[in-house]
This record gives C-alpha cells, structure tokens and sequence, in this order.
C-alpha cells in the first residue's frame, strides 16, 4: 500500500516538473480605441500567445488610454506592473537615440524605415532599452505617413500654419518641429485631442490617417494635408520582469506572436490608407492633395543638424545611405 502511494506521488510530482505549476497573467496597455487597426493587431498576438501556449501565458488588452498616457505606460511597463504596452515616441524621452525615427523627412518610404529598424544599430539600442530601462523591445508597428489636420484653414505651405496652435505629442522633437515649421505647438495627450478640436483649444494636430479616421476627426476638422511629415510608428515593449519569468519556449512564442502582429498591422495599414481617406472625403473633409513642403523640408534640415548629437552622425549617415540603396 505505501508503496503504490508512493508511486503515485511520485507521478504527481514529476507531473507537476514537465508542466508550468502556475499560469502567467498579463496586461498589456495602448491609447488606440477598439475600432482602430492597432487595437485588431494586438488582439491577435494576445490570441497566439494564448493559443501556442496552450493558456499557460495570457494577455489582457486595455484600449482606449485606460491604464494611462504613453508616458505612464512606459513607467509602469519598467516597474513591472504593467508587463506590455504600445506606445509612440514617448520612448525618445527615455532613450533619446530613438529620436532618430521621428526626424521630420528623413524617410523615403515605408521600406527605408523597415531597414533601420532590422540594422544592428537599432538592436544595439534596443538591447541598451532593455539594460537601461527594463524595458524589452517586441517590435516596432510602423504607421502610415503622418499628416496634418485643420478645423478651418486649408494648408497648402508652410506660410498658411503661421499663428496656428498645433497639437503634438508631450515629445520634444516634436514641439521643436513644429516650431521650427512656424506655429505654436501644443503638447496634449492623445486622449483629449479631439475635445480639443471640438472646443477651438487647438486649430490643428498632425498623425497618419488612420487616426483621423478611427478617431473621427472629420467630426471637428474640415480639412487635411497630406503633408507626409513623418512616418513614425509604434514601439511595442515588455517589462523585462515580465519577460525574465518566461521560459525559453514562451519567450520564442511572445517573439513570433509579436513580429505577426507587427506585420499584420503593416499590412493593414498599407492596404487601408487609400480607402481612409475616401471615406474621409465622403465625410466631408476637404484634403489638399499635393501641398508646397519645401517650406518643411527646409525647416526639416534644422532640426536634423540640432539633434545630430542626440543620436550620432554615425547613425544619421548609415540612414542616409540606406535610403539610397
């Protein structure tokens, strides 16, 4: 008898040794509402990870800035409290080198960004991010070209901005941008730009049209610029707590989960744009095609030569030469 009990918890214990004793929980937080892209994208990792780990790893999604601004994220992803997150150029103001991304026209296309952040400069940082900051980079969303929206004054070059309050990202590169391309740029939370809109607090705010879309912004803003300033994207990171608990199977999983999602969303993305804007058209937005940028491609060059020291000439000229492979 003591025997057979005895071989029985003996089964139990190695039961228990070939499998997780305990399931891993995790939040992950973002600012986009349910209806935007970004939100499908990590819905879709949240289900491979689920799924490629038979639920030992599960992912919660907050939308809609619900665990808080991108800068809170960040913060809460490098405590530990919250173990993903996606978020903007926030990420700069931690890692200043990352600036580089958002450089006004410093990007030819979607695949020049996409090279950069395949370089081994951009692992370097990102394995600095995590040293640093405790914070693991997953991945890298690109977003459609960033482009600038007006409640009531078309924007056909640079002089048509002077006087207007622009609302932009709580980042520096970005007030510095838009003062330099000649307006009052006003740091606001992506949460409150639309009442923002609404009540006359800003005449404008710039993101890629997917925001505008998703966000009706054609609600509170008659025209749109396809201005191309920036093509920005998202950082997609982990708490390196978070990380550090997993196995090296869940690891692999959380990887390839995130680099599909991170595909997935270029794809939508890509194949969206063009519809957005129709249907913005149909809204009633008035969108000026083919704007005069040399006013903000001369401005650019300022900034370029004003943060060169942030992320290095060296790293500057590899995404030079990039672009013109």
């Amino acid at each position: 008898m003591n025997k057979m009990v005895s071989a029985a918890a003996l089964a139990v214990v190695m039961a228990l040794a070939a499998s997780p004793t305990f399931a891993l929980e995790a939040k992950l937080g973002h600012l986009a509402p349910t209806d935007d892209p970004r939100h499908e994208a990590l819905e879709l990792f949240a289900e491979r990870v689920a799924e490629r780990t038979n639920g030992d790893v599960t992912v919660n999604i907050f939308p809609n800035s619900t665990l808080g601004s991108e800068r809170e994220l960040v913060e809460q992803a490098q405590a530990g409290v919250t173990e993903f997150a996606l978020v903007g150029s926030i990420v700069s103001n931690f890692q200043p080198k990352w600036t580089i991304i958002d450089m006004p026209f410093l990007w030819k296309s979607s695949e020049h960004l996409a090279a950069f952040i395949e370089s081994d400069t951009a692992e370097e940082w990102a394995s600095e991010m995590s040293d640093d900051l405790g914070i693991e980079m997953l991945g890298f969303f690109e977003r459609n070209p960033r482009i600038l929206t007006t409640r009531a004054t078309p924007v056909n070059s640079v002089a048509d901005l002077r006087g207007l309050k622009v609302r932009v990202p709580d980042v520096k590169v970005y007030t510095d941008t838009w003062r330099a391309f000649g307006v009052e740029p006003v740091p606001m939370p992506a949460a409150d730009f639309y009442m923002g809109l609404r009540l006359g607090m800003i005449d404008g705010m710039e993101n890629p049209v997917e925001v505008m879309y998703h966000w009706k912004i054609h609600e509170v803003a008659d025209h749109l610029s396809l201005t191309n300033h920036m093509r920005s994207g998202f950082f997609f990171v982990a708490s390196k707590r978070f990380m550090d608990r997993l196995d090296d199977e869940q690891r692999k999983v959380v990887m390839e989960a995130a680099r599909e999602a991170q595909d997935f969303l270029a794809q939508k993305n890509a194949e969206g744009a063009a519809s957005l804007l129709d249907q913005l058209r149909e809204e009633g937005m008035q969108i000026v095609e083919d704007p005069d940028v040399s006013g903000f491609q001369a401005a650019s060059q300022q900034i370029h030569e004003e943060y060169m020291d942030v992320f290095g000439r060296g790293a500057y000229d590899q995404v030079v030469a990039l672009g013109e492979r």
